[in-house]
C-alpha cells in the first residue's frame, strides 16, 4: 500500500512539474490603446523568472476578461514563454439622448448605463441599457416608453450611440382595490399608502402615477400598519395591475392580515454582571402595555426607556436584544441584556488641522481616549 501511495505521490509531483515553466519571456500583442505594463498589473502577470503553472495562465485570463478592455484573450505557455495575444474592444467614442427634454433625467440615464463615452463599446451592453433606461422610466410613472438605440461606425475602433427616448405619457392609477382577509376597512388603507386614485382635482400630485417605487412604498407601510394593530404575520402579496390603456390601470394588494396577537406577559434576563434592580423601573411598562394589541412601536418604546436606564446608571459594554415568542393568539416577550464585547478607544488622530489648535478641536470631542467605543 505505500509503495502504491508513494508512486502516485511522484507521478503527481512529476505531472506538475511538466506543466510548469519558468518564463524567460513575456510576449504581449494585440494592445494598442491598454499599454503592455496596464496588461500585466490587471492580469497579476508574475515576473519574468517566476514559475508559471496551468492554473496560474487561467488566472490571467479571468483578470484579463475581468476588466471589460478586451473582447478575446488568449493565454499561452511555450518554450518558456508567456504568450498574450488579446483583440480590444472598440470605444464608444460620444452617447447622444433625443428625446429627454430634463437634464436631470439625462444625468441619471448617463450614471446607470453600462456604457460609457470613452469605454469599450459591448454589443450585449445595448439591450440590457434598454432595459435599465425603461425601468428608470417606469419608477417615475411612464410605463410604456420606447427607447432606441442607433449605432453609428467611426472606423473600426469607434462608435457613436444615439439614443432615441420616447417616454410616452405618464400612467394614472384609476382605481384601487384591496383584495383577500383584510380585516380593516377599504377607507383606512387608503389613508396608509401613498397611492392615491386619479382625480381632476389632483392634478398637481404625483401620488396618482403609477410607480414601481411607490407600490413598494405602499407595501412597506400597509406591513408597517397591520403589524402595528397586532397582526403579526400579515402578509401583504405583489401587487397586480390591470391594464386598461396606455394611460391608465387599475391596482390591486392583496392582503392576508392573519391572527391579530395580545401581549401576554414580559419578562426581563439579565446577566449576572449587572445589578437587576436597576431595571426594575421597567416593570411599569410592561404593566402598561401587557394585554393589549402587539405593536413593533410599543417594543421600541420599552427599547428606548432601557438605553435610558443604562446612560442614567452610566453602564459600559451593555447590549440587549428581544425574543418574541408566539402561543396561540399571544406573544410572549422576553428582553435579554448582556454583558457586550469591550471595545476601547485606543488613540485619536486628528489631521488636516493647520489653524486651529489640536486641544481645542478634542476639547470639543465627545470620545477621548480610553472611552468605551
Amino acid at each position: 500500500m505505500k509503495k502504491i501511495l508513494t508512486f502516485l505521490i511522484i507521478n503527481i509531483l512529476i505531472f506538475s512539474a511538466a506543466k510548469a515553466e519558468i518564463i524567460n519571456e513575456i510576449i504581449i500583442a494585440g494592445n494598442k490603446r491598454v499599454s503592455d505594463e496596464t496588461v500585466k498589473v490587471y492580469g497579476e502577470i508574475k515576473p519574468i523568472g517566476s514559475n508559471i503553472l496551468a492554473a496560474d495562465t487561467d488566472l490571467i485570463l479571468k483578470n484579463l476578461y475581468s476588466t471589460n478592455f478586451f473582447e478575446e484573450i488568449d493565454v499561452e505557455l511555450k518554450n518558456n514563454k508567456l504568450i498574450i495575444n488579446l483583440k480590444e474592444y472598440p470605444l464608444v467614442n460620444e452617447i447622444v439622448l433625443l428625446g429627454e427634454p430634463s437634464k436631470r433625467i439625462k444625468q441619471q440615464i448617463i450614471k446607470i448605463m453600462k456604457l460609457k463615452t470613452k469605454g469599450s463599446f459591448i454589443k450585449n451592453y445595448l439591450n440590457s441599457d434598454v432595459n435599465t433606461i425603461k425601468k428608470l422610466y417606469a419608477s417615475i410613472g411612464y410605463n410604456f416608453s420606447e427607447v432606441e438605440v442607433k449605432v453609428r461606425k467611426i472606423d473600426e475602433n469607434n462608435f457613436d450611440l444615439a439614443i432615441e427616448i420616447d417616454r410616452g405619457d405618464r400612467t394614472k392609477i384609476s382605481k384601487i382595490f384591496f383584495t383577500g382577509d383584510k380585516k380593516v376597512k377599504q377607507k383606512r388603507l387608503r389613508d396608509i399608502i401613498t397611492s392615491e386614485e386619479d382625480k381632476f382635482w389632483k392634478f398637481i400630485s404625483n401620488n396618482t402615477n403609477f410607480s414601481e417605487n411607490q407600490i413598494e412604498l405602499d407595501q412597506r407601510l400597509l406591513v408597517n400598519y397591520y403589524k402595528s394593530i397586532g397582526y403579526y404575520d400579515v402578509v401583504v402579496s405583489s401587487s397586480s395591475a390591470e391594464i386598461l390603456d396606455s394611460k391608465n390601470i387599475n391596482l390591486f394588494y392583496s392582503i392576508d392580515a392573519g391572527i391579530r396577537y395580545r401581549i401576554n406577559k414580559i419578562e426581563t434576563v439579565v446577566d449576572s454582571t449587572f445589578d437587576k434592580k436597576i431595571f426594575f423601573p421597567l416593570e411599569k411598562d410592561y404593566a402598561k402595555i401587557v394585554g393589549d394589541f402587539y405593536s413593533p412601536f410599543k417594543i421600541k418604546k420599552i427599547l428606548e426607556e432601557l438605553d435610558n436606564l443604562i446612560d442614567k446608571n452610566s453602564l459600559q459594554f451593555v447590549e440587549h436584544n428581544v425574543n418574541e415568542i408566539i402561543e396561540g393568539d399571544q406573544i410572549n416577550l422576553k428582553f435579554n441584556i448582556v454583558e457586550g464585547k469591550k471595545i476601547l478607544v485606543e488613540r485619536i488622530d486628528i489631521k488636516g488641522n493647520n489653524v486651529t489648535n489640536e486641544n481645542v478641536i478634542r476639547g470639543e470631542l465627545l470620545l477621548d481616549e480610553g472611552d468605551p467605543f
